[in-house]
């Protein structure tokens, strides 16, 4: 979700405003509505899909953040609905390079979303058996079902007699031979 119109003066810069749990495309609206331009990266679901035959709809790249640009005044936001602060760097906002925003809007497909890089080869195919080598489910032997956001891996654990969906570290996985 992209609110860019007429940026033409340079003597302004990106500020992230944290949002409202689920509430960033509120906040954009109510951002928006103060006239301030900003950029809400969205990437394709990663979530795997339901029986639905509905296309998914996409995930903000950054949960809870939303980049504004800003001329200078800024304090006006920290009162905005939806927004529950500013990436600070002391009494002032951080400022978020704008090299970085121009890279994830020259990633961003037709279809609006930023066109993340493949994955390369999943370690595990669903279905794989696999050990838990770290952290608190350590030594515990599971099935692998799929790669989940970040470096995430979900597996069901056989767990007090019952399986149990958990989230862990792909790399706290190993394969069982």
């Amino acid at each position: 979700m992209v609110r860019l119109c007429c940026r033409t003066m340079t003597s302004g810069f990106w500020v992230v405003a944290r949002t409202k749990a689920q509430r960033e495309h509120w906040a954009a609206e109510n951002v928006a509505r103060q006239g301030f331009e900003f950029y809400l990266p969205l990437t394709a679901s990663t979530r795997p899909r339901r029986l639905s035959k509905a296309s998914p709809k996409p995930e903000c790249l950054f949960p809870r953040y939303l980049f504004v640009w800003t001329l200078g005044p800024w304090r006006s936001l920290l009162s905005t609905f939806g927004v529950t602060g500013l990436v600070m760097q002391g009494e002032r906002p951080a400022i978020l390079p704008e090299k970085a925003v121009e890279q994830l809007l020259g990633r961003t497909g037709p279809d609006g979303t930023v066109q993340l890089p493949k994955a390369s080869l999943e370690r595990f195919a669903p279905g794989d058996e696999v050990r838990v080598n770290a952290g608190t489910f350590s030594g515990m032997r599971g099935v692998y079902q799929h790669h989940d956001q970040g470096d995430r891996a979900r597996i069901l654990l056989d767990f007090l007699g019952r399986k149990t969906r958990v989230l862990v570290g792909e790399d706290h996985l190993e394969p069982i031979s």
